[in-house]
């Protein structure tokens, strides 16, 4: 038995070092509890789990006991960095650091009929990049999240066989920024023309943020093949909805530059930048709509032995991903907008597995693995949404004690380097020009929870 332990736990190792140099990090995070990060979210067929229940609530009805609980919280952690060939400078991002919690809850009222609670945060993403990044002209700052509560109900049509639905809303949490250039005429107050000439240019964080509750609603069925074989599927619902957005100026201007945008400004051009950005108005980008993907998975799990389960997931990402355009200024010379928009998302594969090992009545150990296709087109690369090639590798354990059981889950997440050359660029009296330059994308991540689950 020792032997088999080993292996599984060696297998396990062995394919999460090699989806290392794959990898890219996931904007959707697999779970918030310990027991599904440790999964790397491969748990949609995992029957008597409650935590997998939040994934499935078809699952629901396959709990041995007749209620429990769980908390947990825990920590989401990321960064990206973009390195320039030209002079091998690389810019680091900020604002890496998250707190994520959740529960789950489920109460049996009749043999074909039990009922749960849960609230989870089923995307996630956000950094700031430096004042003079690269890429800041695309967007220099986000902060996207998504927390869902959901009711849930699952019925068994027999012993082996069951259906779940969740009803539910979500709140959805939206802020972005990019730095911008204005042209600052002789008399700024002023539209810019032959007899009123840009003297030069004024650079400018500008950022919109804003929040929407929408709906949201969940699918589950479940089918126990065998005692030792079973199979899962779930459908997890976009969310869509139109924020009520509010733009306005971040933070002091951050210089004064000539019309080439580069060397040091005329005499009296910081003066009138000031009175320039005085007689502007920030405004949102649009309609202001943020929506993100539905997601489908399968999953078959196999108790190869009993103390070692094993399952593995196939899922189907939308093409849902859109967030709201970049805020615009309106100056008295006329409207000003980013260069471009953040990129809309494509529709994906990924899959998932992970292995569960029980050493006898107190500890249990996990471990999974999660790959995914690209999420953005390959050319859209940037490092505030990724997209890039996403893998995973987690571990965790759980502990059963104070008439419970304590669990612990950790994964690692670090994004495949992307190079692209639209990116860098000046941006002059004549608008933004890209220089060519190749830079280079990277990112980490990890994502961490401690969490207490209590049935009875």
């Amino acid at each position: 038995m020792a032997q088999v332990v080993r292996g599984v736990i060696g297998a396990g190792l062995v394919l999460g070092a090699a989806a290392l140099p794959l990898a890219a990090q996931s904007m959707a995070l697999p779970a918030v509890d310990p027991v599904g990060i440790a999964r790397s979210g491969a748990q949609v067929a995992y029957g008597y789990s409650l935590e997998a229940a939040t994934a499935n609530p078809a699952l629901l009805a396959s709990l041995k006991e007749k209620s429990g609980f769980y908390l947990t919280a825990g920590m989401e952690l990321s960064s990206s960095q973009q390195s320039l060939e030209s002079n091998q400078r690389t810019s680091f991002s900020f604002d890496r650091n998250r707190f994520i919690g959740g529960f789950g809850l489920a109460r049996r009222l009749s043999p074909t009929l039990t009922l749960g609670l849960k609230l989870d945060e089923p995307y996630l993403r956000h950094g700031r990049l430096l004042d003079d990044a690269p890429s800041r002209y695309f967007g220099d700052g986000l902060d996207l999240s998504a927390r869902r509560l959901e009711g849930q109900a699952a019925w068994a049509l027999n012993p082996n066989m069951s259906i779940g639905l969740g009803l539910g809303l979500a709140r959805l949490g939206f802020e972005s920024s990019s730095v911008m250039r204005f042209g600052v005429p002789l008399d700024p107050t002023q539209p810019a023309s032959g007899t009123n000439p840009v003297q030069g240019l004024v650079e400018q964080r500008v950022a919109q943020s804003g929040n929407k509750l929408v709906p949201s609603y969940s699918l589950g069925f479940r089918w126990a093949l065998s005692p030792r074989w079973t199979l899962g599927a779930t459908h997890q619902s976009g969310l869509k909805g139109d924020l009520d957005l509010h733009a306005g100026f971040r933070d002091a201007s951050l210089g004064v530059y000539n019309n080439d945008g580069l060397s040091q400004p005329l005499a009296g051009t910081a003066p009138r930048a000031a009175a320039l950005l005085g007689a502007s108005v920030p405004v949102t980008g649009g309609a202001g709509t943020l929506e993100l993907p539905s997601q489908t998975t399968v999953g078959i799990r196999h108790r190869a032995h009993p103390m070692v389960t094993w399952e593995a997931d196939l899922r189907w990402t939308s093409a849902g991903l859109r967030v709201p355009a970049l805020a615009q200024v309106v100056t008295p010379s006329g409207t000003v907008t980013a260069p471009a928009e953040l990129p809309r998302g494509k529709s994906h594969l990924g899959v998932s597995a992970s292995v569960e090992v029980e050493l006898g009545k107190f500890w249990t150990l996990r471990s999974g693995l999660a790959l995914d296709q690209r999420s953005v087109e390959d050319p859209m690369t940037e490092p505030l949404l990724g997209g890039s090639r996403t893998a995973a590798f987690s571990i965790g354990a759980g502990y059963r004690t104070w008439g419970g059981e304590l669990n612990f889950g950790y994964q690692f997440r670090q994004s495949e380097d992307q190079d692209t050359r639209r990116l860098d660029g000046v941006w002059s009296s004549s608008g933004f020009r890209a220089t060519g330059t190749r830079t280079r994308v990277e990112g980490m991540g990890h994502l961490l929870a401690l969490g207490y689950k209590l049935t009875f």
